[in-house]
C-alpha cells in the first residue's frame, strides 16, 4: 500500500505513541527528501532508521499507518469535516514556518478566512467590565478594516472577540482544543454552530477527541502561529493567555497588550508583558500599525 503525503500526514497523528515532536521530525525528514512523494513500508523503514525510532514506534508506524482501522478513522473524519494538511497548497505559510506546525488541521467552514491579515485576541476567561469595554472600543475598527480575529472559543475574552467580528460583519477563526464534534464550554455551542457555517473552526484533533489539559497549550501555538500579532486583553499572573504571548515572542511575532490598573488581579499579566517590551495598546490605530495591511485583499 502506498500513501500520498497528504494521506500520510492525516494518518500520522493516529499512530500509537507518535507525539507532536516525532510527527514534526517525520515531516522535516520528508522535506529534505523531496523525491519521496509516496510513502510505503520501505519509506517508513528508512524514516524510522533516520530518526532513530525504537522498535516499538517503528512497529506502530508500520502497522497503524496502513491498517484498515486507521483508514476507517480517516474516512469517518472526512465525512464530518474537511482536512488541511501541511502538504496542501492552501496551508498557511506563516503557520508552516513555525517551530511545531500541526501536520493536519480538521476544519468546518470557509478556508478563505485564512487569507489576509490575522490578529490573535486572547485573555481572561473571567474578564472584568473594563476588559469588555476595551474590546468594544478597540476591535470594531480593526474588524472593519478586514482583519480576521483569531481566538480559541473559550469563555470570556475569546467569546467576545468572535462576537465582535460577527457583529461588525467581519471574519473570525476559532481554534479549539477538542475534536470538532465537541464544544468547550458547552455554553458556546450556538456560537460554534454560527462560526462553522459562516466563518472557520480549526482543530488538530480528530473527530471524537475530548478535551484534555495539554490540548489547550498545544492549541495556543496554532492561534499564535496563524497571526501576525497577538493582542492580550486581560491576563492574570501565569494566565494561559501568557502561553500564547510567549509562543508569539519565540516566533518573532508582535505581542500587544491592553494596559490595566496596577492593583487589578487580571491586569498583572498584561502589565508585566508591557514591562517586558510588549506594545501598549491605547487605540485601534496602535493595533493596525502592527499588522501587514498591505495583504488586504
Amino acid at each position: 500500500m502506498q500513501l500520498t503525503l497528504r494521506d500520510f500526514f492525516m494518518r500520522l497523528n493516529l499512530v500509537r505513541g507518535i507525539g507532536q515532536r516525532t510527527a514534526n521530525a517525520c515531516w522535516r525528514w520528508l522535506l529534505i527528501h523531496p523525491e519521496i512523494q509516496l510513502v510505503d513500508s520501505t519509506v517508513v523503514t528508512q524514516l524510522a532508521e533516520a530518526l532513530g525510532l525504537n522498535a516499538t514506534l517503528t512497529a506502530a508506524l508500520q502497522l497503524d499507518l496502513f491498517s484498515r482501522e486507521t483508514n476507517d478513522t480517516v474516512t469517518e473524519n472526512l465525512t464530518h469535516s474537511g482536512c488541511l494538511t501541511i502538504a496542501d497548497a492552501a496551508y498557511p505559510e506563516q503557520l508552516r514556518e513555525t517551530y511545531a506546525p500541526p501536520l493536519a488541521l480538521y476544519f468546518l467552514g470557509d478556508l478563505r478566512r485564512l487569507r489576509g491579515p490575522q490578529l490573535a485576541v486572547v485573555g481572561s476567561r473571567h474578564p472584568t467590565d473594563y476588559a469588555l469595554r476595551a474590546m468594544r472600543q478597540l476591535l470594531p475598527d480593526v474588524v472593519e478594516q478586514r482583519v480576521c480575529l483569531v481566538s480559541g472559543l473559550a469563555q470570556g475574552v475569546d467569546t467576545l472577540a468572535h462576537q465582535v467580528a460577527l457583529a461588525h460583519r467581519g471574519t473570525t477563526i476559532a481554534v479549539i482544543g477538542t475534536g470538532l464534534d465537541s464544544c468547550y464550554p458547552a455554553a458556546n455551542r450556538e456560537l460554534m454552530k454560527i462560526l462553522a457555517h459562516q466563518q472557520l473552526i480549526l482543530s488538530e484533533y480528530p473527530w471524537g477527541t475530548p478535551g484534555a489539559r495539554h490540548h489547550f497549550p498545544e492549541r495556543n501555538r496554532i492561534i499564535a502561529g496563524l497571526s501576525q500579532s497577538v493582542l492580550v486583553v486581560e491576563a492574570a499572573h501565569r494566565s494561559g493567555s501568557l502561553i500564547t504571548a510567549n509562543i508569539a515572542l519565540q516566533e518573532n511575532q508582535n505581542v500587544l497588550a491592553v494596559p490595566g490598573t496596577i492593583d487589578g488581579q487580571n491586569s498583572v499579566g498584561t502589565n508585566e508583558l508591557i514591562l517586558a517590551g510588549a506594545k501598549p495598546i491605547l487605540n485601534s490605530e496602535h493595533i493596525m500599525e502592527e499588522l501587514l495591511v498591505d495583504k488586504l485583499p
